[in-house]
């Protein structure tokens, strides 16, 4: 599998975007140039945060067990693990606050101005026309949207895919009942059968993931369980050194079981900088090739015209 700087743009996401049922998957990757923690720091400040704060006179962990439930996360898988411990720990002392508080730490929850220069490659993506999907609960990316198309819970199957909405569909920081973080959570959203048949509705369509790493990838897992996957239409677009060939062959006999394509970058010379820089190439592609765009950056004028 050739792995280069701008791999090509398929036609099937082409086409489909051109359309407008082109559905973007967008997870924590994307979200890292924003100073957002993924999900080892974020169980690791958790730790922390229970180490410093007081129960009955001693803090709610005390070095030994804070040492072991460091050593978890040495294992591939763990961090959900150790996040839903932490959240029981704090909320069996009466301290659910300083869970969220937390979370809004580790995920910059400060304001972002839709103008600032890191929110380009998510204004990239807009440009994508896409039906937006992600896993992220921060919320850098709310910046482009309109509020009225940001949807954070009550999927169902019902639930109309538009063209430029926003799904967030593990809830939002900014909506705290909504929030899909500890192991419990993720159960009943995914036995859900109104939240099972809004993904059947999803993965109908072209579907691209975009800033997912293999560890999230567990996660893609239990959205398959229970829905059916009758076509090739699902692509992956991942970042790996050129001379990992033989890893990318490897990883796709894995996707080929989600019939997902995966389509490898260069990060030789920029990491996973170049991600961006994919993204921006693809665009120029679609707005060149196809008749999509004409109005993207009217909306986008409009969002910045009336902030959240």
């Amino acid at each position: 599998m050739e792995i280069i700087e701008i791999p090509e743009l398929p036609s099937q996401i082409k086409q489909a975007a051109e359309r407008g049922e082109l559905v973007i998957f967008i997870g924590a990757g994307m979200s890292y140039d924003l100073d957002c923690a993924d999900w080892v720091t974020l169980a690791k400040n958790l730790i922390r945060k229970c180490e410093n704060t007081l129960g009955l006179n001693e803090p709610l962990l005390n070095n030994f067990e804070a040492t072991q439930l460091r050593s978890m996360l040495d294992q591939s898988g763990n961090s959900k693990k150790v996040i839903t411990i932490c959240n029981k720990i704090l909320s069996d002392s009466g301290n659910d606050d300083l869970f969220l508080e937390e979370m809004r730490e580790s995920l910059n929850d400060n304001e972002v101005a839709p103008t600032n220069p890191k929110l380009k490659t998510y204004r990239d993506l807009f440009n994508l026309n896409g039906i937006f999907v992600t896993t992220n609960a921060d919320r850098h990316i709310d910046k482009i949207f309109n509020p009225q198309n940001i949807i954070t819970n009550k999927f169902t199957g019902r639930t109309e895919l538009v063209n430029k909405n926003l799904y967030k569909i593990h809830g939002s920081i900014n909506e705290p009942a909504s929030l899909i973080f500890t192991v419990e959570q993720y159960f009943t959203r995914y036995k859900d059968k109104e939240f099972i048949k809004f993904l059947e509705s999803l993965f109908t369509k072209t579907v691209l993931f975009v800033g997912y790493g293999l560890g999230e990838f567990e996660l893609l897992e239990h959205m398959y369980k229970n829905i059916t996957l009758s076509k090739n239409h699902y692509f992956y677009l991942g970042g790996y050194y050129t001379h990992e060939k033989r890893l990318c062959d490897f990883e796709q006999m894995y996707f080929d079981q989600m019939k997902v394509k995966l389509i490898p970058y260069s990060k030789d010379k920029k990491g996973f900088k170049q991600l961006p820089l994919v993204i921006e190439e693809w665009v120029k592609q679609i707005q060149t090739t196809t008749n999509v765009l004409q109005n993207n950056f009217d909306e986008i004028d409009e969002v910045l015209r009336n902030p959240l």
